[in-house]
């Protein structure tokens, strides 16, 4: 494991895309009250004032996997986690 950096569970909120072509205002109105809550986790690999960056996978030397960097305004929640 990546013992030199934090393991952490991050929860976000992501924009979200209706994903259809047309839609009535009675449908717009309910999807605009819904959130898109994400919970992703992962290595603590960068932190900056405006991105948390994290990485999903590990695999030796420093190589890290599925990397993906979170908008801090975005971020509700970080939890760090002990490792074994």
């Amino acid at each position: 494991m990546s013992a030199d950096k934090a393991f952490v569970k991050v929860t976000w909120l992501d924009a979200q895309d209706d994903g259809r072509t047309w839609v009535s205002a009675e449908d717009i109105q309910s999807f605009t009250e819904q959130q898109c809550g994400v919970t992703s986790w992962g290595w603590l690999v960068g932190s900056t004032k405006t991105y948390v960056t994290i990485a999903a996978d590990y695999i030796k030397d420093g190589v890290y996997g599925r990397v993906t960097k979170i908008p801090r305004k975005m971020i509700v929640k970080i939890d760090e986690y002990e490792q074994e």
